[in-house]
């Protein structure tokens, strides 16, 4: 009896799907010129729109991956830009000049690919107050921005999988599982076909570059617009 009960029931879900999709074969079949004509305009109204946004990206910077010379920089590419991904470093050691590279190389490879981000890049020792009111206590810290607001953090690389040898492919997931960038891995295509998230290789196990300070706190989600002047 109960097989009998679940028989009927796939029956009807599948009887269900197939109205569904007669129902929407229909609908396309009995598309009249001006229901096309519709459509068509539509479409041509995403794509300019689309080219315009590209337009304006590029004149702002976007698909590639820049170095700052000071906080005032900083400010006005927040302000600028509705988003942003800055890589705050210092290189006055043979390890944290080394972590800096690996994340250049992937920052790099993600700014061409992502042009709705600003992909910047800062030395945090130039512009001590700037790390100070971010609470940047770790380096390299990636530190993104949505809205004039900061949004989102990545303290060395543990959350990358605690090694050095992750791959690009693991830094794009990361970064677009909070929406710093427009990245869905069900949909979109790897940079780089058969890349895994992460390499075999021994971890690091602090994950991190690294360099702390005693830093004033000021958390996430603050907006910038008091302390920019």
């Amino acid at each position: 009896q109960m097989k009998a009960k679940v028989a009927t029931q796939m029956m009807r879900a599948v009887k269900d799907t197939e109205k569904a999709i007669d129902d929407e074969i229909h609908t396309l079949d009995n598309l009249n010129k001006t229901d096309l004509e519709n459509i068509r305009r539509k479409r041509m109204l995403e794509m300019k729109k689309k080219s315009e946004k590209m337009s304006e990206w590029r004149q702002k910077g976007h698909g590639t991956y820049t170095e700052l010379f000071d906080q005032k920089q900083w400010f006005e590419e927040v302000k600028a830009n509705e988003r942003t991904i800055c890589l705050f470093y210092r290189n006055t050691t043979n390890a944290s000049d080394k972590f800096t590279q690996i994340l250049d190389k992937h920052l790099q490879e993600l700014a061409h690919k992502h042009m709705e981000t600003r992909f910047l890049k800062l030395n945090a020792e130039k512009s001590p107050f700037l790390a100070q009111k971010l609470n940047i206590v770790l380096l390299p810290t990636i530190l993104c921005t949505k809205d004039n607001f900061t949004h989102d953090r990545i303290e060395g690389f543990d959350p990358l999988g605690g090694t050095e040898s992750f791959t690009t492919e693991t830094l794009r997931a990361r970064l677009g599982k909070k929406k710093n960038i427009d990245f869905d891995p069900l949909v979109d295509k790897p940079l780089q076909a058969g890349k895994r998230m992460y390499h075999t290789a021994t971890s690091n196990k602090t994950g991190k570059s690294i360099y702390a300070s005693k830093i004033a706190q000021l958390g996430d989600d603050d907006d910038w617009d008091d302390i920019s002047d």
